[in-house]
């Protein structure tokens, strides 16, 4: 087992072949965590990689002034809003867009969950807690998060959608409940100690299908089953599909990403 970087920088994987491979660009597919093992998640590079289609929405890729630099090989994308839905949350409350930061969160499937500012992340999650009709674990937060249910028949949430911008990415109970234990089920957010910057976790992007093209600046989304994904549908004479696991959510991952998250917004 290794790891691979394929960030925006010039010494990462697909800024070194992409040239050979007909583009800067590659797509990834990430299996939801609860997935049978011998199921895995697909990559695929360069050139055929492209997500397309008429389901696809897609948002520019932006560098992150804030962070003077230092973080110039990740991939921030601005967040409007999330809609627990058909109730509109802004970034930021009570301000218009034109205060929300440019680049504001991180796409990083390095981290499970999506993490947002404390006070974005409190007004969510009551809306959430309001959209579920079961009672909260009462300490869950010995699970590793601050809302958690447990059931013993398929657990039923609210659908969210993500607002980026030019780009609304709908989020499934699946991807925004993590199964824990056996029938206990956990709302997959957290917040920073940031006000302006959040994660866009690994558990929201499972069931997408998602391109990252750095030649156009640009990231798509297209909905899609990626247990069913065959391999040869990925497959192009320029691309190099590869296999991946999606890593399982633990309490002590959990708070190991917090704790990452929180020396990374700490500038």
């Amino acid at each position: 087992m290794g790891v691979i970087g394929l960030g925006r920088g010039s010494l990462s994987l697909i800024s070194q072949i992409g040239s050979s491979l007909g583009g800067n660009m590659f797509s990834q597919c990430l299996v939801p965590s609860n997935t049978n093992p011998s199921i895995t998640s697909h990559m695929s590079f360069g050139h055929g990689s492209e997500v397309l289609g008429n389901d696809v929405v897609s948002t520019p890729l932006v560098f992150n002034d804030a962070s003077n630099g230092a973080y110039d090989t990740q991939y921030f994308v601005t967040l409007l809003g999330i809609s627990v839905e058909d109730i509109n949350l802004p970034f930021k409350n009570g301000s218009s867009l034109d205060h929300i930061v440019k680049g504001n969160m991180m796409i990083d499937s390095g981290t499970p969950t999506i993490l947002l500012p404390e006070e974005f992340y409190h007004r969510l999650m009551e809306k959430v807690r309001d959209k579920v009709s079961l009672e909260p674990i009462a300490d869950s937060i010995s699970l590793g998060y601050q809302l958690c249910y447990r059931t013993q028949t398929n657990f039923s949430g609210p659908t969210l959608t993500a607002h980026f911008e030019g780009a609304d990415v709908v989020l499934t109970p699946t991807q925004i409940f993590i199964p824990v234990e056996d029938d206990v089920f956990c709302f997959a957010f957290s917040s920073t100690f940031s006000n302006e910057y959040g994660i866009f976790g690994n558990y929201a992007q499972t069931n997408y299908l998602i391109g990252f093209d750095l030649d156009k600046q640009m990231v798509s989304f297209k909905p899609t089953d990626c247990t069913k994904l065959k391999q040869q549908e990925q497959q192009h004479t320029s691309s190099a599909p590869v296999s991946l696991k999606v890593p399982r959510s633990n309490p002590k991952g959990f708070f190991f990403f917090l704790a990452l998250a929180t020396m990374l917004f700490l500038h």
